[in-house]
């Protein structure tokens, strides 16, 4: 009987081993296969990645290029504000006009008109020039509470240094309108 129980344990034995071994075995096996699938899905995220990063380097390439002239753009019209800036600077002409902003809030207040010369701004300039009106002198009219914040406004806006003559011709009061 031994023989017989020694062999049964053997045979249970045996068969536990293989069960352990086959169970072993497909653990391997869906382990592998886990490891396999996040190999590919990992493989596929790459190449995806790959993907996006040369589209963004393409659309970055064309960025620059669109920057790279909008950039020469700005250059070229900054050189043109500051020619532009030059040129007026250089010429140093006064107003064309003859309004001057109302330094009071109140528009019926009391004005003050002046003549304003500078003989040097007309010199070689045709009569129907704008400048040629400088020799015989230009009206002002300045909204101010007094005469001498008017003459303040005036020499501020025409300056004696550059070569302008102001003379202050008189008051003119204005009535606030009224109503009917």
């Amino acid at each position: 009987m031994p023989d017989l129980v020694t062999l049964l344990a053997i045979v249970i034995i045996l068969a536990l081993v293989g069960l352990t071994l086959a169970i072993v075995i497909d653990r391997g096996r869906m382990g592998w296969a886990r490891a396999e699938a996040e190999i590919t899905a990992r493989q596929r995220r790459y190449e995806d990645m790959a993907e996006r990063i040369e589209h963004m380097r393409r659309v970055i390439g064309e960025q620059n290029a669109d920057l790279v002239a909008k950039e020469g753009k700005a250059a070229d019209l900054k050189r043109e504000i500051e020619t532009l800036k030059a040129q007026l600077d250089n010429q140093e002409l006064p107003f064309r006009f003859t309004s001057v902003p109302i330094a009071s809030g109140d528009m019926y207040g009391p004005t003050w008109r002046f003549v304003a010369r500078q003989p040097a701004l007309a010199e070689g300039a045709s009569p129907d020039h704008p400048a040629a009106s400088w020799d015989a002198g230009r009206s002002y009219i300045v909204a101010s509470v007094n005469q001498s914040e008017a003459r303040s406004t005036m020499d501020r806006l025409l300056p004696r240094h550059r070569g302008f003559t102001i003379v202050a011709v008189g008051a003119i009061v204005a009535n606030a309108p009224t109503s009917t």
